[in-house]
């Protein structure tokens, strides 16, 4: 029913409204969430404050669910990791999570190869709904943080020869190539296409979203698209 800060959502479960977790602290499109369908999942955890999170939303023709918990993104990738399911490694022995290294971390360390994933939220790339209302269209800033990241794994290129950015989607978007509207864009991609000739990667995965989980839909190499 509503977004009524960074971190709750007011969701409508049968005649009651209930606060509910929203996973994602930064903008999710341009929506006003006003009557959204979405999926919430249950938690028994003590130290939460409420009950439920918000999975999913629905806003398209197609009416798919569009996973926005992008913590359940780097879940997924490690299963896919640990069952040989992507191209990228595709026999990867020995995956390690949550690699620190200086004031960063990095998502994953795959056969001593680091790879940064990112499930990119600030632009949906569905057609919504016409019911849906949209705010003014607004520049999506790019963080410190991600810039921190992705400087991070750029400079492990020297000692492992390559390293992978992945973007994941849950849901099934097109092949993402940037957004020349966001602050600093040029600075990343300038980024990007240097570290390219070093052995930098970049990778796209979509996965499907239901009620029983998030099955695989397609792992492709997009590197062309940013050089």
């Amino acid at each position: 029913m509503k977004r009524r800060n960074r971190f709750v959502m007011d969701v409508l479960i049968g005649d009651t409204v209930v606060a509910c977790h929203c996973p994602v602290t930064g903008r999710i499109g341009d929506l006003v969430f006003d009557g959204v369908p979405c999926l919430i999942s249950t938690t028994n955890d003590p130290r939460r404050n409420t009950a439920f999170t918000v999975e999913a939303i629905s806003i398209d023709t197609d009416r798919q669910w569009i996973g926005i918990h992008q913590g359940r993104a780097n879940d997924f990738v490690a299963y896919c990791l640990n069952t040989d399911a992507l191209p990228v490694f595709p026999y990867s022995k020995h995956v390690e999570r949550e690699q620190v290294i200086g004031t960063s971390r990095l998502d994953f360390k795959v056969d001593g190869v680091y790879m940064e994933v990112k499930a990119p939220l600030t632009e949906l790339f569905v057609t919504p709904l016409p019911r849906f209302e949209r705010r003014a269209v607004t520049r999506p800033i790019e963080t410190d943080r991600l810039i921190r990241h992705l400087e991070t794994l750029i400079a492990t290129l020297p000692a492992t020869k390559r390293a992978v950015l992945l973007y994941v989607f849950l849901y099934d978007a097109p092949v993402f190539t940037g957004n020349p509207n966001r602050k600093q864009d040029a600075r990343i991609r300038q980024l990007i296409r240097d570290a390219i000739t070093n052995g930098l990667e970049i990778w796209q995965v979509n996965g499907e979203l239901s009620r029983e989980g998030i099955r695989l839909i397609r792992c492709v190499e997009t590197t062309n698209h940013f050089k």
